[in-house]
């Protein structure tokens, strides 16, 4: 898959464009390396793709059924130790074209590392920017997925609205976004952890639902389906809260987007 970018990477290594987007994305240690590698993560998740569970539940796989169907080149925003949708995508289509994308270049080094060795056949590829600044030409790209990766993004501003838009920009007119978005039930309890973390909270200008913002942001909402209500406990604010004896509920939609 040829992405069309608008400017050259800082550098490349092992066919992975880098363009210096490390402050935008989620800050991870060799631990978390070994957690992905010699831990088995990475592993796992490869070998429970197609596989329902708990989270990628029968909402999810028809997301990525639909997705896969299309058979058209993807970009997998924010891909990060999970790798988004794209394991899933590739399940059921193992011919898909994919570019898996991160703004931690650690994430896409290994994943990279992982699916030579593992998946040598497979076409997914890897590069490294910042979703809110993405190095694309316009109107290029065919399909992009994500999990939480618009409500991840740090830097996109009031409901996330900059990531989005930059999305709307790169797609082609009529493409498609499939992504799973979460909504917090209670915005109070948020600034609550951020505060007794000492860390900024990146969500205090979320006044929208996400069906809102992508409506907002030009795109025409297809499909909206309830996923789950969940309680956050395996990514890094969830900890946050129950280090603190708090908890933080969600409710999750999956959405299919058209441009």
């Amino acid at each position: 898959m040829n992405l069309q970018f608008t400017k050259d990477p800082n550098f490349i290594k092992n066919n992975i464009p880098y363009f210096g987007s490390e402050k935008a994305g989620d800050e991870f240690d060799e631990t978390d390396v070994i957690s992905w590698t010699e831990g088995g993560h990475f592993a796992r998740r490869w070998q429970e793709k197609g596989q329902t569970n708990e989270l990628r539940n029968n909402v999810w796989m028809a997301l990525c059924k639909q997705a896969a169907e299309l058979n058209l080149p993807i970009i997998e925003l924010a891909c990060g130790p999970n790798m988004g949708l794209l394991p899933d995508i590739y399940a059921i289509n193992p011919n898909i074209y994919a570019t898996a994308t991160d703004a931690c270049p650690m994430v896409v080094e290994h994943w990279n590392q992982f699916i030579r060795v593992n998946a040598p056949t497979a076409n997914i590829n890897f590069a490294s920017f910042d979703a809110i600044n993405m190095p694309l030409a316009s109107n290029s790209v065919d399909v992009i997925t994500s999990f939480v990766a618009f409500g991840s993004l740090r830097y996109a501003g009031a409901d996330q609205l900059s990531g989005i838009k930059e999305a709307y920009r790169v797609l082609k007119p009529g493409g498609y976004i499939f992504t799973v978005e979460m909504e917090f039930e209670d915005m109070a309890v948020i600034q609550q952890v951020f505060d007794k973390w000492g860390q900024e909270n990146w969500f205090k200008d979320n006044k929208l639902t996400w069906r809102k913002r992508f409506e907002q942001s030009g795109f025409v909402v297809e499909q909206e389906n309830f996923m789950q209500r969940r309680q956050a406990q395996d990514w890094e604010l969830g900890d946050v809260a129950a280090s603190f004896g708090m908890e933080i509920w969600s409710t999750s939609n999956a959405y299919v987007l058209q441009k």
